[in-house]
């Protein structure tokens, strides 16, 4: 038994030096997802922060070739002050948005990558949000000296079935929100 978990291991650095891949996992506390939410026909807007639960990505000669990420929504808070934020968060968790209970991750996998220019990156990837895949594409900037990747990005919520007051569901036009969302993601990582 010793010498086949011997032999995994040595198979296992074999195969790493000879690809020249190289696994680094996310800094989870050291990484930010910060999201934006507006009304449509008004100057509403909240804002706040979810949280990474883990990831990685898979560097070869410097530059990303894969990458995978979880993000924790039962960790979405609001970053308003205001007594209602307690129940603006619990309503993002409810069923009306996120479906925190029955759907406490979300994952972004990168499926294709292309540098374009000095550190900036192109990628696609699959975003699952309450069990709903989707392609995104976004463009990225990589600092290879901080060990970040930043970006930011926007989805039309209802691609994930988070349909409340939307263009299509709502016939007030104060009360519609927005379909967009937006976010702004920094990805530190370990070095």
């Amino acid at each position: 038994m010793i010498k086949k978990i011997a032999g995994l291991i040595i198979i296992s650095c074999f195969t790493l030096q000879i690809t020249g891949q190289v696994k680094i996992n996310l800094n989870t506390q050291k990484s930010s997802i910060i999201w934006e939410g507006t009304k449509l026909f008004n100057f509403g807007t909240h804002d706040g922060t979810v949280n990474f639960k883990e990831g990685e990505i898979v560097v070869k000669d410097s530059k990303i070739i894969s990458g995978r990420f979880i993000i924790d929504m039962n960790s979405i808070k609001s970053n308003e002050k205001e007594n209602w934020v307690f129940d603006l968060v619990e309503h993002l968790k409810h069923k009306d948005f996120f479906d925190v209970k029955n759907n406490p991750t979300s994952k972004i996998v990168f499926t294709n990558i292309k540098y374009i220019d000095d550190g900036f990156v192109q990628i696609t990837a699959d975003l699952t949000i309450n069990k709903i895949t989707k392609s995104v594409f976004f463009v990225a900037n990589q600092n290879d000296e901080k060990k970040q990747l930043e970006t930011r990005l926007k989805i039309d919520r209802t691609d994930f079935n988070i349909t409340y007051k939307s263009q299509g569901n709502t016939s007030v036009k104060d009360h519609i929100i927005s379909d967009a969302i937006s976010f702004k993601v920094l990805l530190n990582f370990l070095k």
